[in-house]
């Protein structure tokens, strides 16, 4: 038997308004696990971060601020040239090879960079 008081009716009203929504919205949960993803990369946790990042686009395959920094942690935080080569690819195909786009024009510049870097370290150990 379920005891009325006034609680139990608030929780029923507040439960039927509507903007209050029950089930969850895969885009929003893809911008909760990037901010995540940034907060652990700033703490210099990547492991974790690559674990959000997967989250965010196992939810939105799309979501370009999540894949650049995917590629960015696997360029700066855990070395990784296949990895970040593949993710910048990545970023700049999903953005449309739109050079307007800030995500293309960032990965754009990040590949070039890797890869003149790693050139040049190839180039001096010879």
């Amino acid at each position: 038997m379920l005891l009325l008081n006034p609680l139990n009716g608030l929780a029923a009203t507040i439960k039927h308004l509507p903007f209050l929504r029950l089930e969850s919205d895969p885009l929003e949960e893809a911008g909760l696990y990037y901010r995540r993803a940034c907060l652990a990369a700033a703490e210099e946790r990547y492991d974790v971060a690559l674990i959000f990042c997967a989250k965010a686009v196992k939810l939105d395959a799309g979501h370009l601020p999540t894949l650049l920094l995917a590629a960015q942690i696997h360029r700066w935080g855990v070395p990784d040239f296949d990895e970040a080569v593949r993710c910048y690819r990545k970023v700049i195909a999903v953005s449309g090879y739109d050079e307007q786009s800030p995500y293309c024009a960032a990965a754009s510049h990040g590949l070039d960079d890797l890869v003149r870097t790693t050139e040049i370290a190839a180039e001096s150990t010879v």
